[in-house]
């Protein structure tokens, strides 16, 4: 889907990103789509300095300011002095956000589980937890705050048949700093059926790639890819998918597969997104992920066609492929109108729609 302005502006919109503490490329990913909706004239990329971000930027023909701290945030977006600021680089505290609003008309938040998102204009939370206590209304929570990546956007998914050899890929996200790409990969080689497994590690995988391809060896139609974003790749042919908690279970929602879940940490396991009321096995944490328990997961999709088609059936009734749409529409609102802002809030509070639990 190609975004444009319907309407001239010479407000100016900064984009601010960072890869999560794991190394997980997603934020970089959202702040190209979003930027993708507003006149790219009127636009600017500010990074934290990440190498692995600059090189994947630097594959989409971007070339972003880099900064490394607050301070040199402050400094740059003092600089460009921007209309609306859409932040995606984790959470924030309290006096950095207050700073910024003295110069800032309008913030926007992505993700930011801190105390400076209660000063921001709206947030958005994807990865959220189930309520505990009620959040304030700037507070937009649930599967619709995902924005679906172009490159996802082009692939599209035929009825669910599986093949003679399944296609299982392992797409844990990030560093994988438990190593769970290898675990996994483990339990499956011990299935006694005929699969094929395709196990994707980004570049930032903090552990020795050659082990899992070592492993790979001793077992036909196994292999080891180490690319970011491999998975778009995958998805189109993939019977099942192994992940993490995090991202990566809503970008298979969006085109709709048989998915298990694996949790990085306690955090991941309040995820309630990737969970069996969406489509998902969740299996708990990784590092204490058995091989009995991975096994019959994946056995339980591989024998029960019914099973595959309940599991697609709930991840697609979200219909994710809508969100850019309402992101857009609502990203627009406070670049035109931020007095208005605030009513529209309320609006989409009030239709209390599955998909915006908040």
């Amino acid at each position: 889907m190609k975004y444009q302005n319907n309407e001239e502006t010479n407000k100016k919109t900064v984009f601010v990103g960072a890869v999560t503490p794991c190394y997980n490329l997603y934020p970089i990913e959202r702040i190209i789509t979003l930027s993708a909706m507003f006149d790219k004239q009127q636009t600017e990329i500010l990074v934290r300095h990440d190498e692995h971000a600059l090189n994947f930027l630097k594959q989409k023909g971007i070339t972003p300011i880099v900064y490394k701290n607050d301070k040199q945030l402050i400094a740059e977006l003092s600089k460009l002095s921007p209309d609306l600021l859409i932040h995606d680089a984790g959470s924030t505290e309290l006096p950095l956000i207050d700073h910024l609003k003295t110069f800032i008309p309008t913030i926007l938040h992505f993700d930011d589980f801190g105390e400076g998102g209660s000063s921001a204009d709206c947030v958005f939370h994807t990865l959220y937890q189930e309520k505990r206590e009620k959040l304030l209304p700037h507070f937009l929570v649930g599967p619709s705050s995902y924005v679906v990546p172009k490159q996802l956007q082009a692939i599209s998914k035929s009825t669910h048949n599986l093949s003679d050899k399944p296609h299982i890929v392992v797409a844990i996200e990030g560093s994988d700093p438990d190593n769970t790409s290898y675990r996994v990969l483990r339990h499956l080689l011990q299935l006694q059926i005929p699969i094929k497994v395709s196990v994707i590690v980004q570049m930032s995988y903090a552990h020795d790639v050659d082990e899992l391809k070592l492993m790979a060896l001793s077992r036909k139609n196994i292999k080891v890819i180490q690319k970011d974003n491999a998975i778009y790749e995958l998805l189109e042919v993939a019977d099942i998918v192994i992940c993490g908690a995090k991202y990566t279970p809503y970008k298979v929602a969006t085109i709709g597969i048989p998915c298990i879940v694996t949790c990085q940490d306690e955090l991941d396991m309040q995820h309630i997104f990737p969970t069996e009321t969406n489509g998902f096995i969740n299996l708990g944490l990784g590092k204490k992920l058995k091989q009995s328990i991975l096994q019959n997961a994946v056995m339980e999709y591989l024998l029960h066609e019914a099973r595959c088609e309940h599991a697609i059936r709930k991840q697609l009734n979200i219909d994710l492929n809508r969100n850019n749409q309402y992101i857009q529409s609502l990203l627009k609102s406070f670049i035109a109108s931020p007095a208005k802002s605030t009513a529209f809030l309320v609006e989409e509070q009030a239709k209390k729609t599955s998909g915006m639990i908040q």
